[in-house]
């Protein structure tokens, strides 16, 4: 099976199973391309897709037959003018979207490496690597109420309990557990989740 992204122009082909959830397969295309897939959305059929659906599930009659579909793919930002995107202070994984990494430049490529999720990713240019480092903080929400997100917060001021893995918008952590590690979001970074504690050393290896 294989999945045919069109962007900017260009078609980008990724290969799949039939069973395959379109979260992954959108996932390798963003990844393949070098931008951040919180900053992109897709359509297929003139509507915009499930990405829980399989790609079985998504596909209509000509795609089974042809064993292949077509996407569409538009950037959020530009296009809907929809989102509160702020250039990421640290360096992140595109695949993640928001989990820090390490950055290596050599030849004027960008490598990527060292993603606590086992993400590691070469040769992006310049431009492409500027894309990905962009977070659309309105999809950070509160795990709590399920309603907030750290764009509508005061201050856009939002918090994270270690403990319970939990995003909190300022309401939910005043009702939260007290004896839990609540941080602020913008710390989480910096402060070791078991001990709540900033980071003072880090090894080399």
């Amino acid at each position: 099976m294989e999945v045919l992204f069109t962007y900017k122009g260009n078609e980008t082909a990724i290969q799949c199973k039939s069973s395959e959830q379109m979260k992954e397969i959108c996932k390798r295309f963003a990844y393949k391309i070098g931008i951040n897939i919180n900053s992109i959305f897709f359509i297929h059929d003139g509507v915009k897709i499930n990405d829980q659906y399989t790609f079985f599930q998504l596909a209509n009659e000509n795609d089974k037959k042809e064993k292949k579909m077509k996407v569409l793919v538009y950037e959020i930002e530009k296009l809907t003018n929809t989102g509160d995107f702020r250039k990421s202070k640290e360096i992140i994984c595109p695949q993640c979207g928001d989990e820090n990494i390490l950055i290596k430049i050599k030849n004027y490529r960008i490598s990527l490496s060292g993603c606590k999720n086992g993400h590691n990713i070469n040769n992006l240019l310049f431009d492409n690597f500027i894309n990905t480092q962009k977070i659309d903080i309105s999809k950070i929400i509160c795990n709590e109420c399920n309603k907030i997100n750290k764009s509508d917060a005061y201050n856009k001021e939002f918090f994270r309990c270690n403990k319970c893995n939990m995003n909190l918008c300022p309401l939910c952590k005043s009702n939260h557990n007290s004896s839990h590690n609540i941080i602020n979001y913008d710390k989480k970074y910096y402060i070791c989740p078991e001990h709540n504690c900033f980071y003072i050393k880090y090894c080399n290896q």
